[in-house]
């Protein structure tokens, strides 16, 4: 599988950080303005502004940790993390016209995470790709201060297990998997899914995949495949609804 893994990633990589580095300029610009529009707020409506902007930017935080984390996941630099909140940051203190905003993180690092980043693809049945970021936000002003310690998780991860039955007529197996996907712990969509299947030392993709979204994260897969052993490995390659892409590999024995 590590071999897979590398192969896969390597081919991907390159494009994938130019379309990243794409998204973040855009995500930065977009959120920026924002603020600055919240900030343009008259001074008699600023406390429920200030709470727009204290929102405003727990969101561009998410939404970048989630831009990062689909870029790692890829192939990119798990580095591109600090890169991006960086970068946020000092756009969101350029732009505040009313005192001093600052946002200060701390990227997870433990023996599953490194630079705050988590891929964990298995040979079980269970992928997991994510990414986690501490972080403190102050704002002073004149009549405000207000201090926020909080932390963006985002995690998608995909269970897979199924089965196979013999086609007596000529030998072939028919493969049944399910693939439940999941954001944060909670059901979430696909956005493309490829499976590959072990078959004379190397990785075939499956080109009759038939798919059944039954609309709560479940999916059931199934094709067919020629192959002698007793057991069919498979590989599910999958990205979510947000382009961050987990894989997870799992052993299928006769029903």
């Amino acid at each position: 599988m590590k071999k897979f893994n590398e192969i896969f990633r390597a081919k991907s990589s390159g494009q994938l950080l130019i379309v990243a580095a794409l998204a973040i300029a855009i995500l930065i610009a977009s959120t920026t303005m924002y603020v600055y529009e919240l900030t343009e707020e008259k001074q008699a409506q600023k406390d429920g502004t200030i709470g727009d902007i204290v929102l405003a930017i727990k969101t561009g935080l998410r939404n970048t940790v989630i831009s990062a984390l689909a870029n790692a996941s890829k192939g990119g630099e798990k580095t591109v993390l600090a890169k991006n909140l960086e970068t946020l940051s000092s756009a969101y203190r350029r732009v505040y016209q009313y005192g001093i905003c600052q946002i200060s993180h701390k990227l997870l690092n433990s023996s599953e995470y490194e630079s705050g980043i988590k891929l964990s693809w298995t040979n079980i049945g269970l992928g997991i790709s994510s990414a986690h970021v501490a972080f403190t936000l102050k704002i002073f002003d004149l009549t405000s201060n207000i201090t926020v310690d909080d932390a963006v998780n985002v995690t998608t991860a995909i269970i897979v297990g199924g089965y196979y039955t013999v086609n007596g007529s000529n030998g072939t197996k028919r493969v049944s998997l399910t693939c439940h996907v999941l954001n944060e712990e909670k059901p979430a969509q696909a956005k493309n899914i490829t499976i590959y299947y072990e078959g004379f030392g190397v990785w075939i993709p499956i080109s009759d995949l038939s798919t059944i979204e039954w609309g709560n994260g479940t999916y059931n897969l199934s094709f067919t495949v020629a192959n002698a052993s007793d057991t069919v490995h498979v590989s599910v390659h999958l990205t979510d609804a947000r382009s961050i892409f987990v894989m997870a590999n799992a052993t299928c024995s006769q029903a």
